[in-house]
């Protein structure tokens, strides 16, 4: 069993390591980072790297699957009042995301932020789709593009401010658009 000090020393190696390939991402290609490279950048040594990951690729699915466990566990506490109000919903991503907001700008602005972007845009709708439609809902196939249409429009909005192409914050753009897609969904509203 590891003890705290190991835990947290753990914890810190695997945040240099990512921090370091966020780094990488915004001078090369995902391609052609190497593990070598993400050491060097962390001052970690190859036998760190290699205890809590076994190539790059792993680094790139931890962050990954960290982002969309987080998004999963926001939605699951919201999914009942995610149409009638999805600021607050929408509040806890922007908070999620300022706590590290160089490092997601880092990965955001990277090539491969792009395909990251995609995957998290099709998980949330198929999760808000499977949680919230039902059969019974008057018109399910228009609700289907309701959600994608705000979905990848949410998130465009948030590349575009890491990008630097909205000179808004997170908070500012989170209170917008949750005033946006409450209007928008609203005929949708539960108990309708």
């Amino acid at each position: 069993m590891e003890t705290k000090s190991q835990y947290k020393s753990a914890i810190r190696s695997r945040k240099l390591i990512k921090n370091a390939f966020s780094r990488l991402l915004q001078k090369k290609d995902f391609e052609k980072i190497t593990v070598t490279e993400i050491v060097k950048l962390s001052g970690l040594n190859r036998g760190t790297f290699y205890a809590h990951y076994s190539n790059v690729v792993d680094v790139l699915e931890e962050i990954e699957r960290e982002v969309t466990d987080k998004i999963l566990s926001l939605f699951s506490s919201y999914k009942s009042q995610i149409i009638e109000n999805p600021a607050p919903f929408l509040h806890d991503i922007a908070e999620f995301l300022q706590k590290d907001y160089d490092f997601y700008k880092r990965l955001i602005c990277a090539k491969v932020g792009e395909n990251f972007i995609d995957k998290l845009k099709e998980f949330f709708v198929s999760t808000v789709i499977e949680e919230i439609a039902s059969d019974d809902m008057q018109d399910k196939g228009k609700f289907v593009l309701v959600v994608r249409f705000y979905t990848n429009g949410f998130a465009t909005m948030y590349v575009d401010v890491f990008k630097g192409k909205l000179n808004v914050t997170l908070d500012e753009l989170t209170k917008m658009m949750g005033e946006i897609i409450a209007v928008g969904i609203g005929e949708y509203k539960i108990g309708k």
